[in-house]
């Protein structure tokens, strides 16, 4: 279980540095911290993990790393993603449509 955490961390890791458009050298340091506070923060906001929501709040709490004001503004913009994420969650796309 513990082998299986590392490798689905290590892939979290290496998607987020793909997604942000990660560059030889840079410091990442802090790049575990911004995965596991994400994975907190999705779990909390719809009850369960789901990783593409992970790693757009990891960006940006990677992007926005200086200044509270403009997380706070930037998680704010995604709470119709979260939303339609609980709502759609379990359905199937052959499901009619009303």
């Amino acid at each position: 279980m513990a082998e299986e955490n590392t490798n689905t961390d290590n892939q979290l890791l290496t998607q987020l540095k793909e997604h942000i458009r990660w560059e030889d050298g840079m410091d990442e340091s802090m790049l575990s911290f911004y995965l596991k506070s994400a994975e907190k923060y999705v779990t909390k906001k719809i009850g369960y993990t789901e990783e593409y929501l992970v790693i757009m709040v990891a960006t940006l709490m990677n992007d926005n790393r200086s200044s509270s004001e403009d997380l706070t503004k930037a998680l704010s913009a995604l709470e119709p993603i979260f939303s339609l994420e609980v709502l759609t969650n379990g359905t199937s796309q052959t499901e009619p449509t009303n």
